[in-house]
């Protein structure tokens, strides 16, 4: 059993990072790193040129500015999102469907912090709650693979693991046991569909920006999904 310092070490960094953007509530900062750190990897990972991106990028955020402007329903947000994300999954090397989905999460997550500024730290702590169970449960004990064709390190043992302890932390936020239950397998499926995009592009990692953790969506994977989840729960 061999665990990576590197990776441990980044962690701590970042968890350390992140509670002082706590407590200065600098949360919009933050979401503004993520969303530049995450077309940075697209970029590094040669998925998609800047060319492209600042092309699919400016109908897209015409698209959303006008759903803010003129106030769609929420519910209908959650449901484009996931339309676009079955035909991404579709098609998996459509770049502009990658991009707009991108694009509508991070909006998610702006309207989601509009309603509670600590909602994105509770989702950012689940991620890393949930990667570092995988993790240590996973390389400790072993055991089948799940799906290694798509994600070559990711074990019954951990997976398992990780969904009961992120399922008892959001019982103990006073969710109830079905929304415990969506939102914990949600991070693993956001974390297969980021894995999926990986194989597809023959990478291991979108960047090295992070040392032992690849990319910044290669941390925020998981919390793809959660955050719609999350979402659409708040405004049921």
């Amino acid at each position: 059993m061999v665990f990576d310092k590197k990776r441990i070490f980044s962690g701590l960094v970042l968890l350390i990072f992140l509670t002082l953007i706590f407590i200065l509530k600098l949360n919009y900062l933050l979401i503004f790193i993520l969303i530049i750190l995450t077309f940075y990897d697209l970029i590094n990972s040669k998925i998609i040129s800047l060319k492209k991106l600042f092309f699919f990028n400016m109908p897209i955020l015409l698209i959303i500015f006008l759903f803010y402007y003129f106030n769609l329903n929420p519910m209908f947000l959650s449901l484009l999102f996931f339309l676009f994300l079955i035909l991404s999954i579709i098609n998996i090397k459509n770049n502009f469907l990658l991009i707009l989905l991108l694009n509508l999460f991070f909006y998610i997550l702006i309207y989601l912090n509009s309603i509670d500024h600590n909602i994105i730290f509770v989702l950012l702590f689940i991620s890393f709650l949930n990667d570092t169970t995988a993790y240590l449960i996973g390389r400790s004990f072993g055991g089948p693979l799940i799906v290694p064709s798509i994600s070559p390190n990711k074990t019954w043992s951990g997976s398992l693991s990780s969904f009961i302890v992120s399922s008892i932390f959001l019982y103990l936020l006073k969710f109830n046991l079905i929304e415990c239950f969506f939102i914990s397998i949600s991070l693993f499926f956001g974390d297969l569909f980021f894995s999926l995009i990986k194989r597809n592009y023959h990478i291991k990692d979108f960047s090295n920006i992070i040392p032992g953790h690849g990319g910044i969506l290669d941390r925020i994977d998981s919390i793809f999904l959660s955050t719609v989840i999350f979402f659409t729960i708040k405004i049921l």
